[in-house]
This record gives structure tokens, C-alpha cells and sequence, in this order.
């Protein structure tokens, strides 16, 4: 879940992504995404136990490193 292939985040994921990089809490970033925060936790630790770090934070930094948000 949460990925389309090779670690990289799906659609849905980096969507959820981009509202934390705007500020939003998990919650007001699920709600905006139309998920509920549990999914929204789930693919967002799927994603970081993918690209081994432990915070959010650290998964946005990724993901503009990347070139992804």
C-alpha cells in the first residue's frame, strides 16, 4: 500500500505528503486526501519503514530530495 512500484510513493501517498509539506496535521492532511487518519498513518509508515527513516519530517525531506513534492 502506498506504493505504485520501486519504493516510490503512489498518487494518493504523495498527495498526502504534499499537505504535510504545506503544515497540515496527518489528520487535516487525511481528511483533505479523503482517507481516514488510521490509512493515512498506515501508508505514511509504510513508506518510512521503505526509505528507512522514522519521522515524517524526514520522509518530506526525502521526497523532495527525490524530486517527488
Amino acid at each position: 500500500m502506498g506504493r505504485s512500484d520501486g519504493g516510490e510513493p503512489d498518487p494518493l501517498t504523495l498527495a498526502l505528503m504534499r499537505e504535510l509539506a504545506e503544515g497540515r496535521t496527518t489528520g487535516e492532511a487525511a481528511a483533505t486526501c479523503n482517507m481516514s487518519r488510521a490509512t493515512a498513518w498506515r501508508r505514511l509508515e509504510a513508506l518510512r519503514r521503505d526509505w528507512g527513516v522514522e519521522h515524517n519530517v524526514q520522509l518530506i525531506v526525502q521526497a523532495v530530495r527525490r524530486g517527488l513534492i
